[in-house]
């Protein structure tokens, strides 16, 4: 059918979709942010290989072979990042030609990686955007997340209950552990004027140094060991495996569900419940809140408290589920990379829910592509991407502008409540 035979109200309905597709919005701003981030990654791999340099200086007496080999080279350190991070697709053909237990764990492997990592850094980054989303900016989440693993791990190795009590007992003093050092830092703020960010971040010091202690100590010190590693989770305090079955190096654990729910309670806490409710009010607008007879102090500690919660139960995540030990260097950066994981999910659960896994996609596939490309292309050019991805989806105003998409006044904003509409 030619042009001239199409009616006007199809005509019509097709240049409404081609401005609707212009439209700015959450899916086309991030899916430019990776695109950027993937030209990037692809340039640096370029100049850091030295045989596609030394092609590139002789690019005009053979172009052709100089463009086709550094295509093959960043195509196949992007295909090792995939494969290592989602699905191996050679293992998934081994599976489907010869069915059994073996192939089946090599085709899980990758995205069980992905989502054992991403687990912690989900609760971590919707404690995070708990308090963003009121502006408040709980700076303290390394620290909020150590005291959840320490008391999870005294518990464990305190008491001796059935699986299911003991871990109801190490997610109860996490919680409650990180509740109370956070809600502290909201309780010098309402009462005292003290700013939070100065605050939880003098917490995240004081934790590291009282962890350092604590594992010197005879309560989590292995008797006669001086290496400060600490007592091991018991086993019945250890979050079970889903995937043991069928290979003991699977490691995603119920944490996962349990960070899945989180994020469900978190969605319904702003979307329905008169607490949250308050909690947006308040930090979206004080003053209409304060006329509305909304406490300004209560909901500066109650949103302190839930953050530190989270962060705590991040921490109990990572400790039952993981590592099952507290080292001097317990948590990694999880309570850092977490306030990234909020922005990049714009301080909306399920955007912080895709953050992390976008997060746990460039650990394990970065691991994969260094040890299965023959140039061993670093584990760092996946974290240079994801930054650059995070960079541009802080400042969606610049992908607007690059792209020439439209009416994108709502992605610009960055009110206390964060998001996009």
């Amino acid at each position: 059918m030619t042009t001239s035979e199409i009616r006007p109200p199809q005509i019509g309905r097709i240049m409404h979709f081609a401005l609707r597709a212009r439209q700015a919005n959450m899916f086309l701003v991030l899916l430019f942010s990776l695109l950027i981030g993937l030209v990037f990654g692809g340039f640096l791999i370029i100049l850091t290989t030295p045989a596609l340099m030394s092609s590139w200086g002789h690019f005009f007496s053979h172009p052709g072979a100089t463009i086709s080999s550094s295509w093959n080279t960043v195509w196949f350190a992007y295909e090792q990042l995939f494969q290592g991070a989602l699905v191996n697709f050679h293992s998934l053909r081994s599976l489907i030609d010869s069915p059994s237990k073996t192939n089946l764990a090599n085709v899980l492997a990758p995205l069980s990686g992905t989502l054992t990592y991403a687990t912690p850094l989900i609760v971590a980054g919707l404690g995070l955007a708990v308090g963003f989303r009121s502006s408040l900016f709980n700076i303290g989440g390394q620290g909020q997340v150590i005291v959840g693993g320490v008391l999870a791990l005294l518990v464990s190795i305190s008491f001796n209950l059935p699986p299911f009590f003991q871990v109801s007992l190490e997610i109860i003093a996490a919680v409650v552990g990180g509740a109370l050092v956070a809600g502290l830092a909201g309780v010098l703020k309402a009462y005292t004027g003290a700013h939070e960010v100065i605050v939880t971040m003098m917490t995240n010091y004081t934790m590291v140094l009282i962890l350092g202690y604590l594992l010197i100590t005879s309560v989590f010190a292995r008797p006669g060991v001086h290496d400060g590693a600490s007592k091991a989770i018991e086993v019945s305090g250890q979050l079970p495996y889903f995937l043991s079955h069928l290979n003991s190096a699977l490691l995603l654990n119920f944490g996962f569900p349990i960070a899945f729910a989180m994020v469900l309670v978190v969605q319904w806490f702003f979307n329905r419940s008169k607490t949250g409710f308050q909690l947006l009010m308040v930090g979206q607008n004080p003053d209409a809140a304060r006329v509305a007879g909304i406490s300004s102090r209560r909901s500066i500690i109650i949103c302190m408290a839930l953050s530190g919660a989270l962060l705590g139960l991040a921490g109990m995540l990572k400790i039952t589920g993981v590592d099952h030990l507290a080292t001097p260097n317990f948590g990694g950066s999880y309570g850092f990379d977490a306030i990234t994981v909020a922005l990049l999910g714009r301080n909306k659960p399920w955007g912080v829910f895709f953050g992390a896994i976008f997060f746990g996609v460039m650990f394990t596939g970065g691991a994969a592509m260094q040890a299965f490309t023959p140039t061993n292309i670093q584990f760092s050019l996946s974290q240079v991407i994801q930054a650059v991805v995070v960079f541009c989806v802080a400042t969606p105003a610049l992908v607007i502008e690059a792209f020439r998409l439209r009416d994108g006044a709502s992605l610009v904003s960055t009110n206390g409540s964060g998001g996009w509409v």
